[in-house]
């Protein structure tokens, strides 16, 4: 029911309320609401004398109640309440409740109360409404401004850089999982090591850089250096009968994997780590520190021309001054660029408009649910 049509009908209740009074209806309310929870006991407890007895007493109580209320000129539609008293002590329940049925102003108080709520609610909501739109045609205003000052072209080229930082991220997962599986086990850990210190590296971090240390130290004194390392991480699933072959010093070997081991497992699985790897999320003036640091990180590690040569040309763009237009346009929608180029976007602003003006129109017609409250019966 639309707001308007509430008020209608909480009007009319209001005069059907004012027209029998709210206190002779709250006491209607009151004696109709013990009279069905008495025939609900009636039917719903065993018959035991006892029982009977107690809700007997009940039964006469109220009829007290609703006699002495009739003769102080307080309850109207007694002959019901008398009726349905008299067929409820034949413990004839269907036909009670039938004559609590039968009158006619039963629920009005309840009906004014949920109209009311309803109202509130659709008043609130209305309200509501209109002031989402003003925040949206600010918001979409201001957005559909900053795409008017850019060219379609940066679309194309932000998908092209896309492509080039995820081709660059995955050649360079795949150049460091190959490496650290061939590579001697103290250069991985060598490498690991001086990289960690430099956080824009992404490097997995040791949990201790000082229990990473004497793993080094470890693996030269047992000559363990030229071992790859999925090989050393598979030596602690050997027993230590089998180990003894392979290590001087089982006891020491399991003691000082079990402080790195989080950090080697890392390293074993280096290509789904972040390490040298670079994101459009990062700022020009980051990735312009960032990168040449990779760059002579790769190199010391005799890295493919190829995968150098892709990171140059991100870093040819970064120094460019085009990098932070382009990485801006992550944030726009194509069709909403074109449909701005196109004059488009001019009639999606002025239906919000209307929307809201028509809602300025249908709230100034309506009255604040708080004087609507004031005028209930």
């Amino acid at each position: 029911m639309e707001p308007p049509d509430l008020l209608v009908e909480i009007g009319s209740i209001n005069d059907q309320i004012r027209e029998a009074g709210r206190d002779r209806l709250e006491l209607i309310e009151r004696f109709n609401q013990e009279l069905r929870e008495l025939i609900k006991d009636f039917e719903e407890t065993p018959d035991t004398f006892r029982v009977y007895r107690d809700l007997a007493k009940r039964l006469e109580r109220i009829a007290r109640r609703v006699g002495k209320a009739h003769d102080d000129n307080l309850l109207d539609y007694t002959e019901r309440f008398d009726k349905a008293l008299a067929v409820l002590k034949k413990r004839r329940f269907e036909t009670a409740t039938k004559e609590l049925d039968r009158i006619p102003v039963l629920g009005l108080l309840t009906k004014q109360r949920t109209l009311f709520d309803e109202y509130k609610k659709s008043y609130t909501e209305l309200r509501a409404r209109c002031e989402s739109l003003e925040s949206e045609i600010r918001e979409k205003t201001a957005y559909y401004t900053s795409l008017q000052k850019i060219d379609v072209t940066s679309l194309d080229e932000l998908a092209s850089l896309k492509e080039k930082i995820a081709s660059y991220n995955d050649n360079v997962g795949t150049f460091l999982e190959v490496y650290f599986k061939e590579a001697p086990l103290t250069d991985v850990l060598k490498i690991s090591l001086d990289a960690s210190y430099h956080p824009e590296l992404k490097f997995p971090q040791p949990p201790s850089y000082e229990n990473a240390e004497r793993l080094l130290s470890f693996a030269v004194s047992e000559g363990l250096a030229s071992l790859p390392l999925y090989r050393f991480i598979d030596y602690a699933k050997y027993s230590d009968s089998k180990l003894w072959h392979y290590v001087g010093d089982p006891t020491g070997f399991r003691q000082v994997l079990e402080l790195n081991i989080v950090w080697l497992e890392s390293l074993v699985d280096i290509k789904r780590r972040e390490a040298l790897k670079i994101s459009l999320d990062e700022p020009d003036m980051s990735l312009a520190v960032k990168i040449p640091r990779i760059i002579a990180f790769l190199s010391k590690l005799s890295a493919t021309i190829n995968l150098l040569t892709s990171l140059r040309e991100i870093q040819k763009l970064v120094t460019s001054g085009d990098y932070e237009k382009i990485r801006a346009t992550t944030l726009v929608n194509r069709k909403h660029l074109e449909k701005v180029q196109q004059k488009a976007h001019i009639a999606d602003l002025d239906a919000l408009q209307d929307e809201r003006a028509s809602l300025v129109e249908e709230l100034k017609g309506l009255q604040n649910p708080r004087a609507v409250e004031l005028t209930l019966a």
